[in-house]
């Protein structure tokens, strides 16, 4: 999209910052509306060129799809000796059932359905931009950069590797095999990475428009600082009036009201719009994780029995191993990002506490009073805004899950090779 230098594209540019790289890569693999005002302008979806382009990613999306599946089916009925050993336990079998009705749902849900969501993509469009424009007089800070040069470097390494490791597989297997493998692996790897590495931009760009609101305040807590350390060293008469009763102090800065309840008001859009997207993303964020799980418990456990019987050299044991730790990555790329919004949440509901401290501890009133009430119900409408940070209202994407997973792993493959050691 040209940049002609209008406030409306200068917005839309720096939104382009951090998702431009992977949306455009997404758009090229039909894992994203064709064409997206962000990217391609405000261009009439009734022209018959756009059409014809439409038309034909859905060929293509419908044709990579049905290819995968079937290179899956000839997987599991011709060459199931490329997928696991004779000897393997039946659970792992199971397993790699499992983790191919995942993948394959995955891959249809994302391709075939990609146009459906423009809707969706649209609408996160029309509700950050806005947002953008709020803050966009103040600059990025460090964090901010390096979480936008992360996110493009996720991007770089997953390709190399989605590109790179069907290379490895098919010089390492020496079979014509390895055509379906390939596509039946590294087609819904591809997909899912992709889909994540969104996932993670516009959430880098949602934390990096709360941190702007949180500078905001920042000015603001420090100013009623200074106004309580005052205070306590020289108390400010009170004036009363005629009937006795005190009047309310007339200093200007005192009263904080109007900005914090912009602040506020602000902070609530940003909540509502990781709230929607985690709608977005949740069927197929439960997907990925399920998937991820079984896959990293099959490569683990493959890896075990491998060894145990010595019948694996060790490029097969390091590539097993690598397949597992990109897996286990996905946890990262989804935990990682929310992790990000609620730092920046409770720097928010930290400053709003130490404001009210400040108030509380001056002892002033009516203004005050009703500024330290207005700032208590902020901070429980914010904290209570934390369950939005939820996929279909099972999973809380947190740092935490990466422990859970973690935790379920470890017990999970000390039964299933109990189970193996045992001939089952």
């Amino acid at each position: 999209m040209a940049w002609h230098n209008t406030e409306k594209d200068r917005i839309r540019h720096l939104l382009l910052l951090t998702i431009g790289p992977t949306m455009r890569v997404s758009q090229l693999l039909s894992l994203a509306p064709y064409p997206l005002t962000l990217l391609q302008g405000d261009r009439c979806m009734d022209g018959n060129r756009i059409q014809v382009v439409i038309f034909f990613r859905s060929v293509v999306a419908i044709s990579a799809t049905i290819v995968t599946l079937a290179s899956q089916f000839v997987l599991f009925f011709f060459y199931p000796n490329l997928l696991y050993q004779p000897t393997v336990p039946i659970f792992i079998v199971i397993l790699y059932y499992i983790v191919s009705v995942l993948q394959g749902m995955t891959v249809a849900k994302m391709l075939i359905g990609c146009e459906r969501r423009r809707a969706e993509y649209e609408g996160y469009f029309a509700e950050v931009l806005p947002l953008v424009k709020e803050t966009v007089e103040q600059s990025d800070c460090q964090l901010t950069i390096r979480q936008r040069n992360v996110a493009k470097a996720l991007l770089a390494f997953y390709s190399t590797v989605a590109l790179l490791l069907p290379c490895v597989m098919a010089t390492v297997l020496q079979d014509i095999g390895s055509i379906p493998y390939s596509i039946a692996q590294f087609v819904p790897f591809g997909v899912s990475y992709l889909i994540l590495v969104q996932y993670y931009c516009v959430y880098v760009h949602l934390s990096a428009i709360l941190r702007k609101l949180n500078e905001r305040l920042a000015p603001i807590v420090n100013n009623t600082s200074s106004i309580g350390t005052h205070s306590a060293f020289r108390a400010k008469p009170v004036v009363y009036n005629i009937l006795g009763q005190p009047l309310p102090s007339s200093k200007p800065g005192i009263n904080h009201q109007d900005q914090i309840e912009q602040l506020r008001l602000l902070h609530v859009k940003v909540m509502e719009i990781a709230g929607h997207l985690s709608v977005n993303f949740g069927v197929v964020i439960i997907l990925i994780v399920v998937a991820a799980f079984a896959s990293v418990n099959i490569d683990l456990l493959e890896l075990y029995q491998c060894i145990k019987l010595g019948n694996l050299g060790p490029v097969y044991i390091v590539l097993k191993f690598l397949f597992a730790a990109i897996k286990f990555s996905f946890y990262v790329l989804i935990a990682y990002p929310n992790r990000m919004i609620q730092n920046e949440i409770e720097h928010y509901i930290s400053q709003l506490v130490n404001v009210k401290d400040v108030h509380e501890a001056c002892g002033m009133i009516t203004l005050d009073m009703k500024l330290i009430t207005n700032i208590e119900h902020y901070i429980s409408q914010i904290s209570n805004l934390h369950d939005i940070q939820q996929v279909c209202g099972m999973i809380t994407l947190y740092m935490k899950l990466v422990c859970n997973v973690v935790v379920a792993i470890t017990s999970i493959m000390v039964v299933l090779i109990q189970f193996a050691d045992s001939g089952l």
